[in-house]
């Protein structure tokens, strides 16, 4: 049985020309190496080495044109008159011949292998969701019709195949120089608040999900900042707008909880884990309402270990996009701030799997939750990470 859209191998070349130099027939050669004698012949053919014979210019003959390497076995292997012939020798040699086959292969398969309808179509496409502030992993999930791998669209920008080149993507690996850690004394408000008890209170309480607190500022003189959320087993983002001062937390939690409820509060915010900011140096007032019922628990990262919260971390990279660094947050709304909410709710992310956080927490918790937050879906296509969201 022969093996069929295989190519051949080193070690089947060498096979041939072995059975060239014994004389073999090409259908024993065939059978031996399990392809077809047709492969075979066409094999020989392609890579037959023609070696010129200035013999006659010595013995006052004629240069003859043998026509025997026209058919098998097309080599002056076996030939009985190899001595005397005046013609050009002809052979076949194995290594040669994968090699050039293998340069060849190589040459062929360079490029992109794409029609010129689909390449329109995937520049169009790339380019639109680029200039919107999606990352390629977002646009090809949001467009699995693409028929092309992310590892290749990222190739091709690579190689400058498509229109957007490689400052468009805003990803770009950043290596900051570690800092060393300090020996500070612990504040009492961090008592059993620790990194370490969050931990054991996890493994005490398994099912119990995580919310990810931290802050984004934007200008040095600003009245503003950004209280941001993250549930960690979601995705699921969630932030509001306040001035800048210690109650202002306070108040926020508490309008919030007000929103919710108490049973949605307790269900979304279960657990929170933030860092030591001063806006956060009072936790029992965030742990509890007005009649002193728990609504959470809070836990405090170490000293200079934003990695112990490295969920919410990443989502700020998102936030960044439409909140540059240095840029003033005056002028921003809560009405606003929820079209960036919805929008990165709606953000499909490899580590959910391509599943957007606003279809997990319907699922989970069902829309009445999203309904009250005024979290919406966006259309993938529709998303736009660029400060232009919030004009």
């Amino acid at each position: 049985m022969t093996e069929k859209y295989k190519h051949l191998t080193l070690s089947q070349r060498i096979e041939i020309q072995v059975g060239l130099k014994e004389g073999s027939k090409l259908i024993d050669i065939a059978e031996k190496i399990q392809k077809s004698p047709r492969t075979i012949s066409y094999e020989i053919q392609t890579h037959l080495i023609r070696k010129e014979n200035n013999r006659f210019q010595y013995n006052n003959h004629p240069k003859t044109y043998c026509q025997r390497h026209k058919r098998y076995p097309f080599t002056c292997d076996r030939c009985t008159l190899k001595s005397s012939c005046t013609s050009d020798f002809y052979a076949y040699d194995a290594k040669l011949a994968d090699k050039t086959y293998r340069m060849v292969l190589s040459q062929v398969r360079q490029g992109i292998n794409l029609t010129a309808s689909e390449y329109t179509y995937i520049d169009t496409v790339v380019k639109k969701g680029v200039n919107q502030g999606q990352s390629l992993e977002h646009i090809k999930a949001a467009h699995p019709e693409l028929p092309i791998s992310v590892r290749s669209l990222y190739r091709h920008v690579e190689n400058n195949v498509l229109s957007i080149k490689n400052y468009d993507l805003r990803l770009k690996v950043k290596m900051k120089k570690r800092k060393r850690k300090t020996q500070t004394q612990e504040k009492p408000h961090y008592k059993d608040r620790q990194f370490m008890d969050y931990l054991a209170y996890c493994a005490k309480n398994p099912q119990t999900f995580t919310v990810e607190m931290d802050t984004v500022h934007g200008a040095m003189s600003d009245r503003l900042y950004i209280l941001t959320f993250i549930l960690i087993e979601f995705h699921f983002f969630y932030a509001c707008v306040i001035p800048k001062g210690l109650g202002p937390v306070t108040k926020a939690f508490s309008s919030l909880y007000n929103t919710l409820g108490h049973d949605d509060f307790r269900r979304l915010f279960p657990v929170i884990l933030t860092d030591r900011g001063s806006e956060f140096y009072d936790p029992e007032t965030l742990e509890l309402n007005d009649q002193d019922q728990r609504r959470t628990h809070i836990f405090y990262c170490d000293p200079l270990a934003s990695y112990q919260k490295g969920a919410i971390e990443s989502i700020h990279r998102l936030l960044r996009y439409v909140f540059p660094k240095g840029k003033s947050l005056d002028f921003l709304t809560q009405e606003k701030l929820n079209r960036v909410i919805s929008a990165i709710n709606s953000y499909k992310l490899r580590s959910n799997q391509f599943i957007t956080a606003y279809e997990m927490i319907k699922t989970h918790y069902g829309i009445a939750i999203l309904d009250k937050l005024k979290v919406k879906a966006i259309d993938p296509d529709s998303i736009h990470l660029t400060p232009l969201l919030v004009k």
